[in-house]
Order: C-alpha cells, then sequence, then structure tokens
C-alpha cells in the first residue's frame, strides 16, 4: 500500500462530543459563570453516513492494507510519566490508539527506579539510565550492558523516535543494523535547550549566551542535523519547525503533524469550579477574572515573565482578576518568591499538579488561558485549553503557538519584542491584550466557539492518525528506495564498526548532558498532588 493510496482513503474525522454534531463546550465567562455555551460545528464538517461495519480508524486500515499488524517500536524518554509532560502524553495517546487498533507496540526507554507495579506498560525495554540532577523524574538511557546493542533484542517493522536524547542513535543504529524504517520527532526546540543548563545568574549574561551559541548550540543542531538526515523521515509539529530544519540542513522527508486531543478525556461534561474554593480563602471576588497557565514551572517556560507582565501591566488595572498556575517544577519557589516581591502574592495562585482527568474543568471554568512560552515546539495545554474552549492569548514564537493559535479566531498573537524596547513592549502588548479580551465579554465568546471547532478540525485524533498512518508508510518506502541494506546480513567487522560507532557517540554525548547537571543546583523533589496516568490504566481506572 503507498502513501498516496492510504492519504486518498476517507479522513473524515468525528471528534464531536454529541451525537446531532454540536460540540458542549463548558466555556464560563464572568457573568455567565456555569452556563455552557453549546457550538454547532458546520454540516460539512460531520463525518459523511457510513454503512454499519463499514467505519475503520486510521491505524485500523494500516493493518487491513498489511493483513497483519506492524510491529512498532517507540523510542521514548520516559517509560513512565513522572510528572505532566506534553511529550510523554502525546506517546502515552499513540501508544494506546496502536494498541486499540491491534498493531504490537514496544516502548523502548530508560530504566526508572521510581516506577511502582503497573507504571511501566508490559513487554517495555528498559535500558540502564542515570538521573538528570536538574530534572527530578528525568533518566537518561545509557548503553551500559551488553544486550542494549544486541540486534537480536528488537524486532520492529518500523521505529517511531519521539526522543530529544541520544537514544535515536539507537534507532539510527537499528535502521543500519537491521533495515529498520525510523521516523523521528522533533520535540525540542535547541535554542531553548541549552539555556536551561545555566545557573540562574550565568544565565543573564550576555557574552555566556555568545560563548554557549558557538560551543554547543550550533555543534548540537549540527549533530541533531546529521542524525535526522539518517532516517527516513522527520515528524515537526509546525512549519515554522519545518523551515528551521530545512535551513539548518535537513535533507529526508519532513512531515508536519500537530498533536492530537484526546476527545474521551476533554470532552467531559462541564464538572465543578475548580478555582472557587482557593478565591474564598484567599478573600478574593469568585466573579473576577480567573487567568490561567498551566504546564512544568521551569525556567524555559517563562512563567515568571507571566507573572511581571501581570503585575506591571493587568493586576494594577483590573484588581479583581487572579493568575492561575496549575504544575509544579523545580522553579516553582523562586516564582512564588518572585510574585511577593511585586507584591502580588495574594493575586497569583500555584495551584500545584492536579490529576490530568481535572484539567477540563480548569479550562472550561477560566476566562483566558495565557502562554507566554518560546521554547515550544507545540504546546500540549494550549492544544487542551482551546480544544475546552478556552480564549487565549500568546507569542508569536514562529512554532507552536504561532500554528496554534488563529489572531482573531481563537485568541490574541502577539509579538514578544518590538523594534524599540524589547521584550519590555512585547509586555506591554500582551498585557494590553489580556486586559482587551477581558473588556470584550461578546469576543470571548466567539473565541471559545473559534477555539473549539478550529481545535477538532486540525487536532481530532483521527486527523493526527491519519498523518502518522501516511508518514508510517513514507518512511518504509524511503527505506526501500535507499537501498539500504542491513549489515546483519554483512560482515562480523562491519558490525561491530557500526556498534562502537554508535556506542561512542550515544554515551560520549549523554555522558556530557548527564555532567551537564552539575552546571545548576540540585532540583527540588516534589510531590505531585495526584499521580499522572499510566500508559496502560487499569480496566476501573481507564
Amino acid at each position: 500500500m503507498t502513501a498516496s493510496a492510504l492519504k486518498a482513503a476517507d479522513t473524515a474525522s468525528a471528534p464531536m462530543l454529541e451525537g446531532d454534531g454540536s460540540v458542549s463546550q463548558g466555556y464560563t465567562d464572568r457573568g455567565v459563570r456555569a452556563r455552557t455555551v453549546v457550538r454547532r460545528l458546520p454540516a460539512a464538517r460531520r463525518p459523511a453516513p457510513r454503512a454499519p461495519g463499514e467505519w475503520l480508524k486510521p491505524f485500523e486500515r494500516l493493518a487491513a492494507a498489511e493483513q497483519r499488524p506492524w510491529k512498532v517500536g517507540l523510542l521514548s524518554d520516559f517509560t513512565r510519566i513522572p510528572y505532566a509532560n506534553g511529550a510523554v502524553f502525546q506517546t502515552r495517546a499513540l501508544y494506546q490508539e496502536l494498541n486499540r487498533c491491534g498493531h504490537q507496540v514496544t516502548l523502548v526507554g530508560p530504566r526508572d527506579p521510581a516506577a511502582g507495579s503497573g507504571d511501566v506498560p508490559p513487554g517495555t525495554i528498559a535500558l540502564p539510565s542515570v538521573p538528570l540532577r536538574t530534572y527530578d523524574g528525568v533518566h537518561l538511557p545509557m548503553p551500559l550492558e551488553r544486550e542494549v546493542l544486541d540486534p537480536n533484542r528488537y524486532d520492529f517493522d518500523i521505529c517511531f523516535a519521539q526522543t530529544t536524547t541520544m537514544l535515536l542513535e539507537l534507532g539510527v543504529w537499528l535502521r543500519k543494523m537491521r533495515g529498520v524504517p525510523l521516523l523521528c520527532v522533533n520535540t525540542t526546540h535547541l535554542v531553548a535547550a541549552y539555556d536551561v543548563l545555566l545557573p540562574e545568574r550565568l544565565s543573564k549574561v550576555e557574552s555566556v549566551h555568545r560563548v554557549l551559541m558557538a560551543t554547543l548550540k550550533r555543534p548540537l543542531e549540527n549533530l541533531f542535523v546529521d542524525l535526522y538526515n539518517q532516517s527516513d523521515g522527520l515528524v515537526v509539529l509546525s512549519e515554522g519547525l519545518r523551515d528551521y530544519w530545512r535551513s539548518l540542513g535537513v535533507r529526508a522527508p519532513i512531515h508536519v503533524i500537530g498533536r492530537m486531543v484526546t476527545p474521551q478525556n476533554f470532552d467531559k461534561p462541564l464538572g465543578p469550579d475548580p478555582f472557587a474554593k482557593v478565591l474564598a480563602e484567599r478573600g478574593l471576588p469568585a466573579g473576577g477574572p480567573r487567568l490561567l497557565s498551566a504546564g512544568r514551572n521551569t525556567r524555559e517556560k517563562k512563567q515568571d515573565r507571566l507573572i511581571r507582565i501581570f503585575a506591571k501591566h493587568v493586576a494594577p488595572k483590573h484588581p479583581t482578576a487572579t493568575l492561575f498556575f496549575v504544575g509544579d517544577g523545580p522553579d516553582t519557589g523562586s516564582y512564588k518568591a518572585l510574585a511577593k516581591r511585586l507584591g502580588v502574592e495574594s493575586r497569583v495562585v500555584f495551584v500545584g499538579e492536579v490529576a490530568f482527568s481535572s484539567m477540563p474543568d480548569f479550562y472550561r471554568h477560566a476566562d483566558l488561558f495565557l502562554h507566554v512560552s518560546l521554547s515550544e515546539t507545540f504546546g500540549n495545554v494550549l492544544g487542551e485549553a482551546l480544544w475546552c474552549g478556552a480564549p487565549a492569548v500568546a507569542f508569536a514564537d514562529g512554532m507552536g503557538a504561532s500554528a496554534q493559535v488563529a489572531d482573531g479566531v481563537n485568541g490574541r498573537l502577539v509579538p514578544p519584542a518590538g523594534p524599540l524596547r524589547g521584550d519590555d513592549e512585547g509586555d506591554e502588548a500582551f498585557g494590553a491584550a489580556v486586559l482587551s479580551l477581558l473588556a470584550d465579554e461578546e469576543r470571548r465568546v466567539m473565541y471559545a466557539a473559534g477555539a473549539a471547532r478550529r481545535a477538532r478540525e486540525l487536532h481530532s485524533p483521527h486527523v493526527i492518525e491519519q498523518k502518522l498512518c501516511d508518514a508510517f508508510v513514507a518512511a518504509r518506502e524511503h527505506a526501500r528506495a535507499s537501498g539500504l541494506k542491513p549489515l546483519v546480513e554483512g560482515s562480523k567487522l562491519g558490525q561491530w564498526r557500526e556498534t562502537m560507532r554508535c556506542l561512542r557517540s550515544w554515551a560520549g554525548y549523554q555522558g556530557g548532558i548527564y555532567l551537564s547537571g552539575y552546571l545548576r543546583p540540585r532540583a527540588a523533589t516534589y510531590a505531585a498532588k495526584s499521580r499522572q496516568p499510566r500508559f496502560v490504566e487499569p480496566p476501573h481506572e481507564a
């Protein structure tokens, strides 16, 4: 089955919650808090009528076309979910959907010593690992055991490498040793990656950034360009990232595929207001605007910038507005201290990490979702908020947020800096966009409807799975067309050379990342308020 044939198959999606094609959104607004706004999607967006038994999901059609399931190796930086993380949530969604459609999926990633019973899916290949000091819960997979590079251990039809570490070298090695097609996913914007390794004070020194630009950023980019060019395709999450990697020299096929939002998690009836109790405890008005930000509290997400914007441009002009942060992370303490220094401690609320299943109520009971990160290849929380009908204000990053937020349709997209005063102009424009929307209820309702509709058109599971199926087939065709001859069919010397090359690169670069963890203080260990979902939930919890 060719990629073009698969793509020609029906791609209609069925993202709606209601049977009649309508979408019930829990969008709530100042003055209409507890009211459910129902927006009907255009009839053209509803799935066409089908005969009984005719409907097949994209991954089901993939198996049907082959008359057998695919054996898929998922290379992941996590084998359990230690904290809320967009990339691993997407890996989990893909793992579950492939399994539901009958494929044989093997998770390959770092051994996690904190994993308990049931945390790691059955059949997982857990590799030796070392902890990254600056990120609690992150472990770096290392080739420290002989069986890690045993080609007979891996039997895959395709390797899908959703990793930002040198675990990618395992995929390159498998492609050369066994001829396994390799499809990579770029999950991290490398420009932002090196900055988080620095201590707080050094991160603000311009000369240090110039040195790192020359000694670390460019070599890292060149390294990943080389790895991606040894693959059969690269998945990026926005057009901006496609252009970025093409400009750096990636010649492999590039597929632009966003991330899916799972209706089973986010198409739920409107639940209780999660903000009400906190507002009452702090003596804040229940009807005041709720501004929401969600994600891991860590420097590259720039929550400190949002606190400054709120303190300088929003709070003084809107005395009843409250800023809520849902999530936890190594920089939570410093963010709380910043809010106190700026005099907004009582109006900046750190909710902490909450159950994944409770996130829809936070999104739906919020007035606006605020997103200031410039390091996201794709913002999972931004996509979830838009799906739930929360209008967004975000910085135009040329990557994920710029692809997710359509200015004037589902929110506001603001330049992060201006030509004269740099970030100060960006902060001022962001604050002005927030205040403008808070003053215009009709526009917020319009953006809420646009957010829900556009998210379903672009990020429903059916749409994303169809694109992934196309990429899977295209990667296999690319591998065949490349004339790749598996080294296991050749001389032992050739196998040994490739294994030594992989070992040196993997262990060398990964060891460097591990040692870089000593540049910053050890990350504080924080306890989540509730556990994160598992790759495979017990039947009574699924």
